[in-house]
């Protein structure tokens, strides 16, 4: 059976369904879990979240309203998160179980396989398995997409052709579910900015904004390389590369070193980063590495110019010439050339380039709507 996600109406019905995270974090995948599960918990769904104590995903599931039950999800062969599962899942009986990450991935499938076989949860059928796969370093195992899992799903076509690379893996097992971005919320986001990054954007022009974690592979080292191509035209030219990660004090120094400090400032995480993306004349994404990422998405939902780079699911977001800018990615030759011509040009036309904004924000809006994911979430659960 294919791992189809085609958009059906959302009916109301009184299912269970278990959502299960062992991040003891809260980042995107996890904020749209609790999105996922409040709307199907207002449709009528009976949801539960598997978390691990003490995590904060669990923390804001229980300030959701969201039903939380906790399985400590150390290891796929863990006995007590294998015994757990397996007991709420014969107490509540769900119709499906959604995995994410890793360990409690590897566990609710094992899990849920074993009470099977031993007959526990009879006389029902046991539980769909679907995992979200939203990231794959390195080459994809073949058997837990072929034979743990009822269907797997990606955030993009871009990474699951990169797990179809493994001719092993059943294509009819890997779907592709966009995620939801909720765009009221988006819009209506507000807060002061740090005093000192204001202080910095009063006396900036133009502004470019990076949004992403501080990781290799999101390209902050080599902005700093086009940040320096630039400056002899655009002396006033501010970079703005807001996350946290490791790899920020290494960036700082390369600021310093490439003599441009003074146009680069690093404030941090910010939540929310909308705020931000609405002073910026662009958003960049300029990846070594990305599944799907979701700045330019929400730069473009509000209006602002986007240049991406050619890897993963960035160019299903942006059509180029038409609603952004896509560019080789980092690691290709000629890609430092490619990316200053496509920063000029964006930053010498700004009501041009904010036309392609617009139209790409239309765009975005239907490709990430919240009813399209959950109608297209309620066929994989009902499949």
């Amino acid at each position: 059976m294919a791992a189809s996600c085609g958009a059906e109406p959302a009916r109301r019905v009184s299912r269970g369904v278990f959502f299960a995270e062992s991040s003891p974090n809260i980042g995107g995948q996890e904020l749209q879990l609790l999105q996922q599960a409040q709307a199907l918990q207002e449709r009528g769904w009976a949801v539960r979240l598997l978390c691990r104590p003490g995590s904060r995903v669990g923390a804001e599931a229980v300030a959701r309203g969201l039903p939380v039950e906790t399985v400590r999800f150390r290891g796929a062969l863990d006995l007590p998160s294998l015994l757990r599962v397996a007991a709420l899942a014969r107490e509540h009986r769900p119709l499906a179980l959604v995995c994410h990450s890793g360990h409690d991935a590897n566990v609710c499938a094992l899990a849920i396989r074993g009470a099977a076989a031993l007959g526990l949860l009879r006389p029902r059928p046991r539980p769909r398995l679907l995992r979200m796969r939203t990231y794959q370093p390195g080459r994809a195992g073949a058997f837990a997409y072929n034979h743990l899992f009822d269907a797997s799903f990606t955030p993009s076509a871009g990474l699951r052709a990169q797990l179809l690379a493994n001719r092993a893996i059943r294509p009819d097992r890997v779907g592709v579910l966009y995620p939801a971005v909720d765009f009221r919320r988006l819009e209506q986001a507000d807060g002061a900015l740090p005093p000192e990054l204001e202080a910095r954007l009063a006396q900036a022009g133009p502004v470019v904004v990076h949004a992403a974690m501080l990781r290799p592979e999101k390209g902050h080292a080599f902005m700093l390389q086009v940040v320096r191509a630039l400056l002899p035209h655009l002396p006033g030219l501010l970079y703005v590369a807001a996350g946290d990660g490791v790899e920020r004090a290494r960036l700082e120094e390369q600021a310093r070193r490439l003599g441009i400090a003074d146009h680069v400032h690093f404030p941090g995480l910010l939540q929310p980063v909308a705020p931000l993306l609405r002073r910026a004349d662009v958003v960049v994404m300029p990846s070594l590495y990305e599944p799907l990422g979701m700045s330019q998405v929400e730069a473009l939902a509000l209006g602002v110019p986007v240049v991406v780079s050619d890897v993963g699911g960035l160019p299903e977001t942006v059509v180029h010439g038409e609603t952004g800018w896509i560019c080789p990615s980092p690691a290709a030759p000629g890609a430092l050339q490619a990316w200053t011509q496509a920063l000029e040009e964006v930053l010498a036309d700004p009501a041009a380039a904010r036309s392609r904004a617009l139209r790409g924000g239309a765009r975005v809006r239907v490709q990430f709507d919240p009813e399209v994911n959950l109608q297209a979430l309620v066929r994989a659960l009902e499949s």
